[in-house]
């Protein structure tokens, strides 16, 4: 008998316990209703960023990076001299 109500009561610690995990990690909560209500039309103009866009004409994009990678040679040393400078900057800031 004894064995059974161990039975018994183990199950429903064991679903207790997932039933906690399953309100504390996958149930959402309602949001709260805020005290001061938002303007709905500033609201509906600015989207909430949700995953990858498709972009229309990818190659547009696609050759400005080619043409800012293609640089000359007096460029490069320019960018190299200026990201120099930004680290030893950066060295002695640390310090």
């Amino acid at each position: 008998m004894k064995r059974r109500i161990r039975k018994v009561v183990n199950f429903f610690a064991f679903n207790l316990l997932f039933f906690a995990l399953y309100l504390n990690f996958i149930h959402k909560d309602k949001p709260n209703v805020a005290m001061t209500p938002a303007p709905t039309q500033a609201a509906s103009n600015t989207a909430a960023i949700s995953g990858t866009v498709l972009v229309a004409n990818p190659e547009k994009y696609l050759d400005q990076k080619a043409t800012n990678t293609a640089t000359t040679p007096a460029q490069q040393t320019n960018a190299a001299n200026n990201k120099a400078e930004q680290t030893a900057a950066l060295k002695l800031s640390i310090n």
